[in-house]
């Protein structure tokens, strides 16, 4: 059976595409960014963003790494799985069933917190975000290592897909403390209104390989729509496909709205652990619709005689670049993907999270330890992380976090540090995956020597997140006073 790098493409695209804060703020108390993750948090300040600077962050996540399709060969080079040499059951048996990829970046173009009075704060954002989704069935990955070894030989592939989102958003949320009414008790929501750039998205719900000496018959049923105003997608005669941008036509894909629902509860105990604090919320629970103006639709339902790939070679001094073309070319020939003229408009839903979290403070609130749960529920599946967080707060303007995240298939560590003044700069950094391992995926040509491009050699889970706020200080001693009054009622 012939080969091909159908893999790589899926595994690059999130890479060539390019959660708005990090998991391990949620338990520091004093961020200006964990509101993001629960409306309901206040922080001790107001601030002001600073745009293309604030709050800028990129991550990916997945239970695949380079180490599944890289081998070391005889000459210590680096060898596809692929290769002959690469046994086929080592190759299979090292990946997971349900194989996926997540890609986000986002960045706060405006970022502004203030209080209204002792229990109120609000929040004005203006933001960018892109996520991308890539779905793989393992029968995929046994198709491209064993291809053909009998005959006639048979795949059946489900749930195969690639999906990514662009938009920007602007939002306004409030938090309240609602302690004169039920101690200890605060919530909080945030509107959304979404300006999409654009989307595309790709689902073949299967794809069934029937393989021949002399021909194939592939069924299939798949869909594909691109929406991009004044995007022209069309099919050329050996179905691969061109585009143009009319820039007179250009605009808004589509139009949509979320929220964002938080609460904090805290049970005061004035011993060792200062409280015991409860919390949930959901955010980014909305929608985008983009009309059919603004669609390109192609679908396939039905079977294909087809009579096998091309040959593709892998040796050192191929033009990867022209493969990935020969590849897409291939793949697009199964697929039999036919225009559709839209009837009408589509709505998607974004992707909404759930976190449910405690925490414990203790010795005088200079440090505490959190779990949280975090479900993120993606275009087709969940993903679910459980984390476990310890935070310290030597002083009020500074925040240091470590935690490990145990439930996705790469467990992890993670922290963070950030400086919240009462006013002046605060600054933040952080990540809640960190990865030890890596593997050079390109070198760029830099002077003599060139820059390496690497990434994770195990499971592709890393993100990091950056940002640098204006603390404006207006509120923070009411708040810190209203709560030192609390707890001095409580003693008496």
């Amino acid at each position: 059976m012939k080969k091909t790098y159908i893999l790589l493409i899926l595994l690059l695209f999130p890479f060539l595409a390019g959660g708005q804060a990090l998991r391990g703020s949620y338990f520091s108390e004093n961020s200006v960014y964990r509101n993001k993750l629960n409306p309901a948090f206040a922080p001790r300040t107001s601030y002001l963003g600073i745009a293309a600077i604030d709050n800028l962050g990129f991550g990916l996540t997945g239970n695949i790494g380079l180490s599944d399709f890289l081998y070391p060969a005889s000459d210590g080079s680096l060898q596809t799985f692929l290769h002959p040499d690469v046994a086929s059951s080592t190759f299979l048996g090292n990946l997971p069933s349900n194989p996926h990829l997540d890609i986000d970046f986002d960045t706060d173009i405006l970022n502004v917190g203030f209080f209204t009075g002792k229990n109120s704060f609000w929040t004005v954002g203006l933001g960018v975000r892109v996520d991308g989704e890539v779905n793989i069935p393992y029968e995929f990955f046994s198709f491209l290592k064993n291809g053909a070894s009998s005959d006639p030989q048979e795949y059946s592939m489900k749930d195969l897909s690639v999906i990514q989102n662009a938009y920007a958003e602007l939002s306004v949320g409030y938090s309240h403390n609602l302690s004169d009414i039920v101690k200890g008790l605060s919530v909080g929501g945030r509107l959304k209104f979404l300006a999409a750039a654009d989307r595309l998205d790709i689902r073949a719900d299967y794809i069934n390989m029937r393989m021949g000496s002399d021909k194939w018959i592939v069924s299939t049923d798949a869909s594909m729509y691109a929406a991009m105003r004044g995007l022209d997608l069309w099919q050329n005669d050996d179905r691969s496909f061109g585009h143009d941008i009319d820039k007179k036509r250009l605009g808004l894909a589509g139009m949509g709205a979320a929220v964002d629902l938080g609460a904090e509860y805290r049970l005061y105990i004035n011993r060792f652990f200062d409280s015991i604090r409860f919390s949930a919320s959901v955010t980014d629970l909305g929608f985008i619709s983009y009309p059919a103006g603004s669609l390109e639709q192609f679908r396939t339902s039905g079977n294909v005689e087809y009579d096998g790939l091309d040959d593709i070679s892998f040796g050192k001094d191929v033009d990867f670049g022209d493969t990935f073309k020969q590849i897409k070319d291939e793949f697009l020939e199964i697929a039999d993907l036919e225009e559709i003229e839209p009837q009408k408009g589509i709505v998607s839903r974004i992707k909404p999270n759930l976190y449910i979290g405690v925490e414990a403070p203790f010795l005088w609130n200079k440090m505490s330890l959190g779990l949280l749960y975090n479900a993120k529920f993606g275009y087709t599946s969940t993903r679910n992380e459980l984390t476990l967080a310890l935070n310290a707060r030597p002083a009020q303007w500074v925040n240091i976090g470590v935690n490990y995240s145990m439930l996705n298939t790469a467990k992890s560590i993670g922290w963070l540090l950030e400086l919240t003044p009462r006013s002046g700069v605060g600054f933040f950094i952080g990540s809640d995956y960190t990865f030890f391992e890596t593997a050079t995926l390109y070198t760029i040509p830099l002077g003599n020597k060139g820059f390496n491009l690497n990434a994770p050699l195990n499971e592709l889970n890393f993100n990091f997140r950056f940002g640098v706020h204006i603390a404006l200080g207006n509120r923070f001693d009411d708040i810190a006073m209203a709560k030192k009054a609390a707890r001095t009622s409580d003693d008496d």
